[in-house]
């Protein structure tokens, strides 16, 4: 008898779970595929970003070729760019992607504050990055660096629509910022900027960029 009751009970939770994932269509719910979308954007951008450029970082550092390049022709700028523009651009690619194949009509999408915030929340991910290459004393240092990282920046704005604390606290990351975009989108909304992100994307991108240039120039790669 217990166990048909517990059975009765699973099967009603079950029921539920579908109604509130899958419409009578057939289709995911709006809450599912914000769910998606902000996992796989946060993913991309922390991953890609914190762990692909910090690692690459911590490679040159660890062979010593990093310190090579800075004393060659090789301006401080033209390596900046270089580290990243190849994760930058990835990042981008990635996000337009997971925006596309999750369904939603694109007729709801702002395209073009999609892909600036994006391209912001990109940048300062590989800036961050960048940060973790140039704090680590190896790779391996540089992946235990950017776990914590990867819990704060991922794991809030995937977990923000489950509490209302957590989706606060997502407000103010870059990572938040584009999920709560791509969450409007999937719930059918014309999301429009707010202040607040164009203050913490800006306000995230000069920190890192200040952050950087101040571990630059400590570790003596600045030239003279």
């Amino acid at each position: 008898m217990r166990f048909r009751k517990s059975l009765t009970l699973y099967k009603i939770k079950a029921l539920s779970f579908r109604e509130h994932t899958i419409n009578s269509g057939g289709d995911l719910s709006p809450i599912l595929v914000s769910l998606i979308l902000s996992l796989g954007i946060s993913l991309n951008l922390c991953m890609d970003g914190f762990l692909m450029v910090g690692t690459a970082i911590a490679e040159e550092k660890e062979k010593h070729t990093l310190r090579v390049l800075m004393t060659s022709s090789v301006t401080g700028m033209q390596y900046f760019i270089g580290s990243i523009l190849f994760p930058f651009v990835l990042m981008n690619i990635i996000n337009i992607v997971v925006l596309v194949i999750s369904g939603i009509s694109m007729n709801q999408v702002s395209v073009v504050a999609f892909l600036l915030v994006s391209a912001a929340a990109s940048l300062i991910s590989c800036v961050m990055g960048m940060i973790v290459g140039l704090c680590a004393k190896n790779q391996m240092n540089a992946n235990l660096i950017s776990y914590p990282l990867v819990i704060v920046f991922m794991m809030i704005p995937l977990f923000g629509n489950l509490s209302e604390k957590l989706h606060h606290i997502s407000g103010f990351l870059f990572t938040g910022v584009l999920a709560e975009m791509a969450s409007g989108f999937a719930e059918g909304m014309l999301y429009t900027l707010k202040p607040l992100d164009f203050a913490v994307l800006i306000g995230e991108l000069i920190i890192s960029i200040l952050v950087f240039l101040l571990l630059y120039r400590r570790n003596g790669y600045e030239k003279d």
